[in-house]
């Protein structure tokens, strides 16, 4: 029997041009002017966080079937939450939005979908974010929306 020939595709690396020509940085100074760049946009992404989670908790305190119904554009906003909160050093906000994910894809994979415990993260984002009162201790509510999630079989660690 005879196999047929295999093509390997290797993409073109775009990093190769910049790390090796002649007036090459080191890689960590590459990284240290990402960070300082980062560090620049923080103001804008923290502002940008706050319309996302209201738009985000907006569609997870809609009817149940609406909100079922919209669920894949809810996962999306949440990942985008869990990015832009990261970069904007607030990791108790991208714990939450990253439960809310995992609720979504929980529903894809497993077929599960709780609608209560899907506004219930939304909640906690609105109270971190100050939408709704004083936000209590962020790790306590990470802590207790774990917890959650593993009782209902959504994943639990990153």
């Amino acid at each position: 029997m005879t196999r047929a020939s295999t093509v390997a595709f290797t993409p073109r690396n775009r990093m190769a041009r910049i790390l090796t020509g002649l007036d090459r940085k080191t890689f960590a100074e590459h990284v240290a002017g990402a960070e300082q760049a980062v560090r620049a946009i923080t103001p804008r992404l923290v502002e940008s966080l706050g319309g996302d989670v209201r738009h985000l908790v907006g569609l997870c305190r809609r009817g149940e079937s609406e909100t079922f119904g919209r669920c894949r554009e809810i996962g999306l906003l949440a990942l985008g939450v869990v990015e832009t909160a990261r970069l904007a050093g607030r990791p108790e906000l991208a714990e939450t939005a990253r439960g809310i994910w995992e609720m979504v894809d929980a529903l894809a994979t497993r077929g599960v979908w709780h609608t209560d415990a899907l506004r219930l993260h939304a909640d906690a984002l609105a109270t971190l974010m100050g939408m709704e009162g004083d936000a209590p201790d962020g790790s306590a509510i990470a802590r207790e929306l774990s917890r959650m999630r593993e009782a209902i079989g959504a994943a639990v660690g990153a």
